[in-house]
């Protein structure tokens, strides 16, 4: 077939399309979806943008970070500030943008629910994920049985049988309970307490 004879026939397929009628379609599937009209047709606003599932994984370096923590554990905002050696704006802004702050008396009333990295033991192999707030609270209670079983040898993981976590994207991490993966582990120093914890407090 001639070029010419193509850009004919294409054309004519073009001239065929029923573009109101594929308008319609596309804006009824982005409702179905939950889809702003904007959103639908493919031009969302800034508030019908999904946000990124990959948030940035915390670092426990920052002194604001530090200074946060710091409040976590009842210190007052200016002197979390002062001992971190950064200007009470600048953290005042950090928890505006982090976290959800209100005053209780003297006290902070912080929530937290960004995305933390954690270590987990996996299909026997030690690693790290990022989760979400629930999830690292639910890893955390495991590491307690663990190193509970570690040092008695109690059946101490035996509510984490047939248990485990999602990370940020989704992908899930079933705990590892058995006895032998697990000692095997631990013979080869790769469950160490606190350095599990380096990255959470």
């Amino acid at each position: 077939m001639s070029r010419r004879k193509r850009i004919q026939r294409t054309e004519r397929q073009r001239r065929k399309r029923n573009y109101k009628e594929e308008y319609r379609r596309r804006i009824a599937r982005g409702r179905a979806k939950g889809q702003s009209r904007s959103a639908s047709r493919g031009h969302a606003r800034a508030g019908d943008v999904p946000q990124p599932i990959n948030k940035p994984v915390i670092d426990p370096a920052d002194p604001r970070e530090r200074a946060l923590r710091r409040m976590k554990a009842g210190e007052t905002l200016k002197a979390a500030a002062k001992s971190e050696k950064i200007s009470t704006e600048r953290l005042r802004r950090y928890l505006k943008e982090n976290v959800e702050a209100s005053r209780e008396g003297r006290r902070w009333k912080i929530i937290d629910r960004r995305p933390v990295e954690m270590a987990i033991c996996s299909r026997a192999k030690f690693r790290w994920v990022t989760v979400s707030h629930d999830q690292a609270s639910l890893i955390g209670h495991y590491w307690v049985a663990l190193n509970r079983f570690l040092d008695t040898n109690e059946p101490t993981l035996a509510p984490f049988v047939g248990k485990g976590v999602h990370d940020v994207v989704g992908k899930y991490h079933p705990f590892e309970t058995g006895p032998n993966n697990l000692r095997r582990l631990d013979s080869a120093d790769e469950l160490s307490f606190l350095d599990v914890y380096k990255n959470v407090t």
